[in-house]
């Protein structure tokens, strides 16, 4: 009877150490979670900064004003404008 009570007993500490090992795993995964979502939001939050920076840089405001002012472009002339009749 003793012998089974001693066995009984290990079984008992054995499984609540795993009880106890298993929770920490538990709670280290789901940090892990937390962090990779955090993570997640940020990237997903510059994603969005960085689209609406290229359709801000884009644009064809910005484009013909760049046009204008770094390289001399103006809009033709209708004297400059030449017909090309299609066959």
């Amino acid at each position: 009877m003793r012998r089974n009570t001693v066995i009984l007993a290990i079984l008992i500490m054995v499984t609540l150490l795993g009880i106890v090992a298993a929770r920490e795993s538990t709670r280290s995964q789901f940090i892990a979670l937390q962090e990779a979502q955090a993570k997640h939001f940020a990237l997903d939050n510059r994603w969005g900064q960085l689209q609406l920076e290229q359709a801000t840089l884009a644009s064809n405001a910005r484009v013909g004003d760049i046009a204008r002012q770094k390289l001399g472009l103006s809009a033709p002339k209708n004297s400059q404008i030449v017909m090309v009749k299609a066959q």
